[in-house]
């Protein structure tokens, strides 16, 4: 009897691995990476901060981590703001609060006449939906390509 009570558990885990997201969990992930590449490029240089978790981490390349949203406000302070922001998720897991994006994307930093040519990069982002129903971002690095 053992056998088939151990195929019925492993057909149920294999069921729960192979569900596609919910819709509306994605949708909401498109949404809160709009909203983010809304706020880069947005005449406000620090109202992308919003966008991350009080305890975000965000690492660039081999730069050390960034930790925490007022060291992501400095951050932000010093890098003024960008252009020519894009994301594009290539693969996305949803499962409860918690979100994993792999993007490729790229940004130019500073706006207009001033801008530099455009950084493209591969990463994984993380997102988390707060208390307030809102998805940030958790955890984020991105490297060079």
């Amino acid at each position: 009897m053992r056998l088939p009570i151990f195929a019925a558990f492993a057909l149920a885990g294999l069921a729960a691995c192979t569900q596609a997201p919910a819709p509306q969990g994605v949708a909401d992930i498109r949404a809160a990476e709009a909203r983010l590449v809304a706020h880069l490029q947005g005449a406000d240089p620090l109202a992308w901060v919003d966008d991350y978790t009080e305890d975000a981490v965000f690492q660039e390349g081999a730069d050390a981590p960034v930790s925490g949203r007022a060291a992501l406000t400095d951050v932000a302070k010093q890098l003024g703001g960008l252009s020519q922001v894009q994301l594009v998720p290539l693969r996305t897991l949803v499962q409860g609060n918690l979100a994993y994006v792999q993007v490729r994307g790229q940004y130019a930093v500073g706006q207009g006449a001033a801008a530099q040519p455009p950084h493209s990069f591969r990463g994984v982002m993380i997102w988390r939906r707060d208390a307030d129903g809102v998805w940030r971002m958790l955890h984020e690095m991105l490297a060079a390509e």
